[in-house]
C-alpha cells in the first residue's frame, strides 16, 4: 500500500457507518473515516490501509466498537514510519466526545489522558429491533420488539417504540446527563426523530439536547 508523506504532527482516525456520521467526523477534521460498526467490522487491513493514507507521525484511531478495537491495536506494529495510538472507543458518541478534547498543540500523553477522560464520562444507549425470537441477556425477545441497549447490555424490549423511548428517558443516566446527543439511522423518518426529540425534552429538562442524521444502519 502507498505510505503518504508526512506533513504533520497529528492525525485522527475513526470508524463508522452511515452518511449522516461520516459528516459528523469529517466537520471535526477527522483525517479518515473506515466503513464500519456493528455487523460489519472492518478488518486490521482496512485500518492499517487508512493508517497509511494519512499523513501524520502520530495517528490516533477510534475504533468505536468494542469488536473493532483489537483490530485496530493490531496495527500499532504493522504501521511503517508512523505511531499508532488507538484510543479505546467503544461506541460513535464516545469517539465524538474524545475528539472534541482532542488538542493540537498539546503533547500526545496530554492528549491521551484528556480524551480517555472525555469517553469515559460518555453513556451510549441504542435502539434497535428483533429480526427474530431470541434469548438475550436471559429475557425472552420476539421477533419485531424494540430492544434498547444501555452500554450494551439490554435495558429493555417494547412492542411500541415510543413507550421504550420515553422508558429509556426517564432512566438514570439520561436523567443525570448535561448533554444529549440523539442520531438517527437511516430507517427512521425526520417525523420519528423529531417525536424522539419531543420524548427527550419532556423527560430531560435540565440536557441540552441535540438531534442529529446520522444514517447509521441496524440502530435507530
Amino acid at each position: 500500500p502507498q505510505v503518504a508523506p508526512i506533513t504533520k504532527e497529528y492525525a485522527m482516525l475513526t470508524v463508522a457507518a452511515g452518511e449522516g456520521l461520516h459528516s459528523i467526523f469529517t466537520d471535526m477534521a477527522v483525517e479518515g473515516v473506515v466503513e464500519g460498526g456493528q455487523t460489519m467490522n472492518p478488518s486490521t487491513d482496512d485500518i492499517l490501509k487508512a493508517i497509511e493514507k494519512t499523513p501524520a507521525e502520530t495517528v490516533f484511531v477510534f475504533p468505536n466498537n468494542k469488536n473493532i478495537i483489537m483490530a485496530a491495536e493490531q496495527c500499532i506494529p504493522l504501521a511503517e514510519g508512523k505511531k499508532v495510538v488507538v484510543l479505546p472507543t467503544k461506541t460513535v458518541p464516545q469517539g465524538i466526545s474524545a475528539m472534541l478534547a482532542f488538542d493540537p498543540d498539546a503533547s500526545e500523553a496530554d492528549n491521551v489522558s484528556g480524551m480517555t477522560e472525555a469517553f469515559g464520562n460518555v453513556h451510549t444507549s441504542q435502539i434497535t429491533y428483533a429480526a427474530r425470537n431470541s434469548d438475550f441477556d436471559g429475557f425472552d425477545i420476539q421477533q419485531g420488539d424494540y430492544l434498547a441497549l444501555a452500554e450494551s447490555a439490554l435495558f429493555g424490549t417494547d412492542k411500541d417504540l415510543t413507550a421504550l423511548l420515553k422508558r429509556l428517558a426517564g432512566a438514570e443516566p439520561q436523567q443525570e446527563a448535561e448533554f444529549i446527543t440523539i442520531f438517527y439511522g437511516e430507517d427512521v423518518s425526520e417525523t420519528q426523530a423529531q417525536t424522539a426529540l419531543e420524548i427527550f425534552t419532556a423527560a430531560c429538562p435540565n440536557a441540552e439536547i441535540t438531534l442529529l442524521a446520522g444514517g447509521q444502519p441496524v440502530y435507530y
